[in-house]
């Protein structure tokens, strides 16, 4: 692999993203994170409110949960902010503030997996530490012409195997984010621009034209459908909301909502919980698409019978643009 190309081509044709313009290894970390499940152009404005609100980790791990929760409402997969609350108070109490350096410690933190562990050691300290994302695999299995089922492990790991050798010949922080920005920009899922390849000389699936069947990935399972109920239930001066406890939204607040086909057997539920509405009337359909699920919800206006319940959170009204929402 001609690496030199390669570092060459990500000075002259990288994009000017915020997060990738300080070496900090916490802001590194964030912008990691944030970056799971999330396109860059995505994270960027978040990102910067993120930092500004929290610029080390000592303020992140005094920060409130609710508070971080509504600082990222709307970007998604909100348990990697717990996990990143989490390793804050780690590091405030095994590592005295200061964010760790060797590639061991780094792994040990709360949220932290292979990838964001070598992202963060080549980044930030330009240690040769492979960080191999979807970008990476789609780059080097088209380099390399590796035809095996890139969701298997044993197959990613010739990738990993291969990367981490190639990282020990290079600039450890140019080149892991030259690869990413290469499977960005250039090597892309579909329509790649081969000829704008610092690496197509020797690209097996160029040379082979075989950029439309490498990387093989075999099917995901069909996204579940899901149908909910969801009611927007006030008094005259609150509403009243749950406290999302499963990994998907875990920590973000919601509407009361029922896995449920029909009004009358969300009703049915919400008496079974001793919770009584006085009225009830359709207010719009939503369809919300998670990577694995879609959610169908008829939400519907009501108001509480009596006073609060114990199943639910009671938020005065003009606090409602303060709490986290989930979706």
């Amino acid at each position: 692999m001609n690496i030199k190309a390669l570092e060459s081509w990500f000075l002259s044709h990288q994009r000017d993203l915020n997060f990738r313009k300080s070496k900090d290894p916490y802001h590194i970390w964030v912008a990691e994170i944030m970056l799971q499940q999330t396109r860059a152009e995505t994270v960027e404005p978040y990102f910067e409110r993120f930092i500004s609100a929290y610029p080390d980790v000592s303020t992140l791990a005094g920060a409130k949960e609710d508070e971080l929760k509504r600082l990222v409402e709307g970007i998604g997969y909100y348990r990697r902010f717990s996990l990143m609350l989490k390793a804050a108070k780690y590091i405030q109490e095994n590592h005295q503030g200061v964010f760790p350096k060797t590639y061991e410690e780094v792994k040990a933190l709360p949220g932290v997996g292979d990838y964001t562990a070598g992202a963060i050691m080549s980044f930030a300290y330009n240690k040769p530490h492979s960080a191999v994302d979807g970008n990476v695999i789609r780059v080097l299995s088209r380099y390399l012409g590796e035809t095996g089922d890139m969701r298997k492990s044993s197959e990613r790991n010739k990738i990993v195997a291969f990367n981490q050798q190639a990282i020990k010949k290079a600039h450890p922080d140019l080149y892991s984010v030259a690869l990413i920005e290469l499977g960005a920009l250039v090597c892309r899922p579909k329509n790649p621009l081969c000829e704008q390849c610092p690496l197509h000389a020797h690209c097996y699936a160029y040379e082979n034209q075989l950029t439309d069947k490498i990387p093989y990935l075999s099917k995901l399972k069909k996204q579940r459908e899901l149908n909910y109920i969801v009611f927007v239930i006030e008094d005259q001066d609150h509403y009243y909301l749950i406290k999302r406890e499963e990994a998907l939204l875990q920590g973000m607040y919601a509407y009361p909502q029922f896995e449920k086909e029909s009004i009358n057997a969300a009703l049915d539920a919400l008496d079974e919980l001793g919770i009584s509405l006085s009225h009830h009337a359709f207010m719009a359909s939503y369809k919300h698409i998670f990577s694995h699920q879609i959610w169908m919800m008829d939400v519907y206006h009501a108001t509480l019978i009596g006073d609060a319940h114990q199943n639910l959170i009671r938020v005065p009204k003009s606090k409602i643009g303060e709490i986290p929402m989930a979706i």
